[in-house]
């Protein structure tokens, strides 16, 4: 048997350590992907790459989901894999060791060996560095950043994060890629989520700024959203009922918020991206907003300037309008709904 160069075993052993630790901050990011608590990750992801076996309530968040099944599968190949390197160059290492002692010269510290062992240890420092807590919680965001970003599906898709489970119930992260077509335009009042899904909605991120949750909120892409109830409900509401056969997409879509909501009308402010068709180029004698929607026309902010609109003006692309009346009936206008199938 030829021993290694005792230098090479521990670049070696050094690389693989770092290649463990890398390994498994990504398969950390994988089970996070799919809804796993961040507190239950770290534990499940070790045991099972190590093969040590994990604890029987938690594991059973895995078994009980395909997606996860199927990382926990190739995280223990790759474990399996990682053991028996590991072994075969602790082996060579006391192997080298032994040879070394016998027949001991002074090192060559411009050998190749000792470059790679340079390398080795860089990495090995690196990894070293990023299991810092403050570090590895922004690493593991670039991570996911990578991994979503990658994914033609996760952008197509809404992300569910688990943040704590409450025996069947859990208190879930939501990061809305995709609007849900129940919440298009719709105010929460009106999107019956708390009757048909039995979940709660608990505070929305919007940007840096958090947004209160009151009756009349409507949900934005890109919104984070906090939620309680049964995983299986917010993964029905969020990600299952995004199926492309029920989603209603919406092109040159006009900006639509609630801003207040008094009984069977409504303070409604529009940002018009697409003018609708029956308003292009028509003044407000002619539009006939009051007769045939019911609505009437507030304010115009178009660019710095605020317009009391008058029997002449007309409405333009790029306008923001403030409009007082029946929610459907401005939704039905400015959502071109002609346009949808």
């Amino acid at each position: 048997m030829l021993s290694m160069n005792i230098w090479l075993a521990i670049a070696l052993i050094l690389t693989v350590v770092s290649m463990y630790m890398f390994i498994i901050e990504i398969f950390s990011v994988a089970f996070k992907l799919t809804g796993l608590a961040t507190s239950k990750i770290k534990l499940q992801v070790a045991s099972l790459f190590t093969g040590t076996g994990f604890t029987t309530a938690e594991s059973e968040l895995i078994v009980n989901d395909d997606k996860r099944r199927k990382i926990a599968l190739a995280c223990i190949y790759v474990g399996h894999i990682f053991s028996v390197a590991i072994m075969g160059l602790v082996i060579n290492v006391i192997f080298s060791i032994v040879q070394a002692v016998k027949a001991w010269t002074a090192p060559d510290f411009t050998s190749w060996y000792f470059i790679v062992l340079y390398i080795s240890t860089t990495l090995f420092l690196i990894m070293l560095f990023l299991k810092i807590p403050p570090i590895n919680k922004r690493f593991q965001k670039l991570l996911e950043r990578i991994a979503i970003n990658s994914s033609k599906h996760n952008r197509k898709t809404n992300i569910i994060t688990v943040l704590d489970m409450y025996g069947k119930h859990a208190i879930a992260e939501v990061v809305l890629n995709v609007l849900p077509p129940f919440a298009v335009d719709t105010p929460l009042f009106e999107m019956g989520i708390n009757k048909k899904y039995s979940i709660n909605i608990l505070s929305i991120k919007r940007g840096k700024r958090l947004i209160d949750v009151s009756k009349d909120t409507m949900f934005k892409k890109g919104d984070t959203l906090i939620i309680f109830g049964l995983i299986n409900d917010i993964r029905d509401a969020f990600v299952n009922s995004l199926d492309p056969k029920h989603i209603v997409v919406v092109e040159h879509t006009n900006e639509i918020n609630l801003v207040n909501n008094y009984g069977a009308n409504a303070l409604v402010e529009v940002h018009v991206e697409e003018v609708p068709k029956e308003l292009e180029g028509v003044a407000m004698k002619d539009a006939h907003l009051t007769d045939k929607y019911s609505i009437s026309v507030g304010v115009i902010k178009r660019g710095d300037e605020y317009l009391f609109p008058d029997k002449d003006t007309v409405i333009e692309k790029g306008d923001t309008l403030s409009l007082f009346g029946p929610f459907k009936n401005i939704k039905l206008l400015f959502r071109n709904e002609d346009k949808q199938d």
